[in-house]
């Protein structure tokens, strides 16, 4: 089993999870197949990747094996000056499922102690929806395009 290092995704980890995201697309699922489908995914990579809150996981041999696509809710910092966080997109690489990278890079978040909205598409193949049910995510809201899960620090006593 490797050892991974977390920490937050940069720019310069564009191209790496472009290629992670376009392996696992199927899985997510996200549309990569036309120009506009690769625009619309490549601007929220960068998004994410500019917000500084995208945590990854890279393996022994330097690769980035797993990404949670996380940016600050605008709405709802705009409107409340709050600091809510969308999780818009998890991918994990075949070979490293099942090894609790989706749960690990989701406690770093937590970590933040920032609500937390994480949008699972339907047909997602990665586990995604019971590792946010055992992390405390409960379902906000659903349709026929997936499922919005959400957390929230609990309430401190006063």
């Amino acid at each position: 089993m490797s050892n991974f290092v977390h920490r937050n995704a940069q720019l310069e980890d564009m191209p790496a999870i472009w290629a992670l995201v376009k392996q696992t697309a199927a899985d997510i699922p996200v549309a990569v197949d036309t120009s506009a489908d690769q625009e619309r995914a490549l601007s929220e990579i960068m998004a994410c990747c500019a917000a500084e809150l995208s945590p990854v996981a890279i393996d022994d041999d330097k690769n980035l094996v797993a990404v949670v696509l996380a940016k600050r809710d605008l709405l709802d910092w705009g409107l409340f000056n709050g600091g809510a966080i969308n999780v818009s997109a998890i991918a994990v690489a075949p070979a490293n499922r099942d090894q609790g990278l989706v749960k690990e890079l989701l406690e770093k978040l937590i970590a933040r102690g920032a609500p937390l909205y994480v949008n699972v598409r339907t047909g997602e193949t990665q586990g995604v929806n019971a590792e946010l049910k055992s992390l405390g995510f409960v379902a906000a809201a659903s349709d026929a395009q997936g499922e919005l899960y959400k957390w929230e620090p609990q309430a401190k006593a006063a």
